[in-house]
């Protein structure tokens, strides 16, 4: 019998079966595709050997005036920059006490140190900093109290407790002196999303019954994610559903983030945001699903509500004849998700629909216009754009723009969303291989509460191939 060349289709098809794809792949982890060839993935090597805190859920590199190379970390717990393999924290500080404001009490034969502080807004796993403490008498010194301490639990709205890495004796008697310090960061975001209003929602059972929640805001019930972007040299920050935050890069990578209100020259600034982004055509600073002009309570803000700043001016966003700020309203749907930016427009998705927002000059500076309704999106980072394309994921589709929006046809869908942990969807990760000219979404299966799956589409070859791989954000190659 002569020998006969078999030739398989590229890809893997999941949705038919192993009768009906004959000739084709129907499984595979770890390897792709090229030339109409399997390839296993390549590997990866570590960074560096430096390491942070939390679950890192955000990458942004850029490189500065004099050449710096930076790269900004978002993560669950706090905010890093890191440059030459080292992590600098710079996660804002939200409140800084008066000095005696906060005593601290001992027990003997225990490195658990009750901390007083009437309406200290922390949280289960809030990190504060403390100076000017005195020793309390015997192993707790001041060099151990004035440093950086984790909130190990939350007694009421005025008490907490750190521990120590040592334990005290019995002549820590002391509570600190008059002249101890709080310095308190942004308070901790959540790891994973959790559903509902009652005890075990968001923030809510991370204090104790009765107490308030931290800094006088509403339940957080949202994942702490966070947007970031260049101005200039400089860095923008913003955790989903709170403030804006700038570091000033001419000051240096040791000094942490502040809020953009508190600058001076500051002018009816967001004080809270669900993303922003600085239009790099126009220079406009945007911040989409915020609070309105005129307000400053975290309870006005409004899902749907696009505001942008002065042109060339991250301080001033006061709408005025004389300013190019101002505000839009997105039409559809009930709340925005995310926004991405183009070589043409930005891209504005709802959770039912997608417009586009293009600058158009003076006297609107902005304008918007609907290109799809009746889509989903899987979370706030599951779009991503590749060359002239917007790849995202639905809640059971997949999607691309490119002029205008169709679904993709997927070989491997049913394989992908029924195995999928829906109520981890803020999750997924949209990525760019651009090498490859791949688009992958990493994933939580059903039998997970974190990203363990991946689905990769190879655009230049209209191909589908998926796996196994535990990757919560992405960098593209650059």
């Amino acid at each position: 019998m002569p020998l006969t060349k078999l030739q398989f289709r590229p890809g893997i098809v999941q949705d038919l079966t192993s009768y009906s794809n004959e000739g084709g792949w129907r499984d595979g982890d770890k390897v792709r595709f090229r030339l109409g060839y399997p390839e296993k993935l390549g590997g990866w090597e570590k960074y560096t050997s430096s390491t942070f805190l939390g679950s890192c859920r955000a990458l942004h590199n850029w490189v500065s005036l004099d050449g710096s190379n930076f790269l900004g970390v978002g993560t669950h717990l706090k905010y890093y920059i890191e440059e030459g393999g080292s992590y600098v924290d710079i996660t804002p500080i939200r409140e800084i006490t008066a000095a005696g404001d906060v005593t601290f009490a001992a027990t003997n034969a225990s490195s658990v140190i009750v901390v007083t502080d009437t309406n200290h807004g922390a949280v289960l796993g809030d990190f504060v900093t403390f100076s000017g403490a005195a020793t309390l008498g015997g192993n707790v010194t001041a060099a151990i109290l004035n440093t950086e301490h984790e909130v190990t639990a939350v007694t009421n709205s005025g008490v907490y407790e750190i521990t120590l890495s040592v334990v005290a004796t019995g002549s820590d008697t002391g509570n600190g002196g008059s002249s101890v310090v709080g310095k308190y960061q942004l308070n901790v975001g959540l790891d994973s999303q959790i559903g509902g209003t009652g005890w075990g929602a968001g923030t809510w059972s991370r204090s104790t019954w009765g107490s308030a929640s931290p800094g006088g805001l509403t339940t957080i019930t949202q994942l702490r994610l966070w947007s970031h972007d260049n101005f200039g040299e400089d860095l923008i920050i913003n955790p989903r559903d709170a403030g804006i935050y700038y570091w000033d890069k001419s000051l240096g990578s040791g000094l942490r983030a502040v809020n953009i209100t508190s600058l001076t020259g500051s002018n009816e600034a967001p004080v809270i945001a669900k993303q922003v982004l600085v239009s790099d055509r126009d220079r406009h600073v945007i911040a989409f699903g915020c609070n309105p002009q005129g307000t400053s309570a975290s309870t006005s803000q409004d899902p749907l509500l696009i505001r942008f700043s002065d042109q060339e001016n991250i301080l001033n966003w006061e709408a005025t004849a004389t300013t190019t700020a101002g505000d839009l309203r997105l039409g559809s749907g009930s709340s925005f998700v995310q926004a991405i930016e183009t070589k043409r427009e930005i891209l504005v998705f709802t959770d039912t629909a997608l417009t586009s927002m293009q600058f158009i000059g003076a006297p609107f500076v902005f304008g918007l216009q609907q290109l799809a309704s009746n889509i989903t999106i899987a979370g706030p980072n599951a779009a991503v754009a590749a060359e002239d394309f917007v790849f995202w994921m639905g809640i059971d589709n997949f999607y691309v723009y490119a002029g205008q929006t169709q679904q993709l046809p997927c070989t491997v869908k049913d394989h992908v969303f029924n195995d999928f942990n829906l109520a981890q969807s803020d999750k997924v990760y949209a990525a760019i291989n651009s090498e490859y000219a791949e688009v992958v979404w990493f994933y939580p299966s059903a039998s997970s509460n974190d990203n363990d799956r991946y689905v990769m589409y190879n655009y230049a070859e209209k191909i589908w191939y998926y796996g196994t791989l535990a990757r919560t954000a992405w960098l593209d190659r650059g």
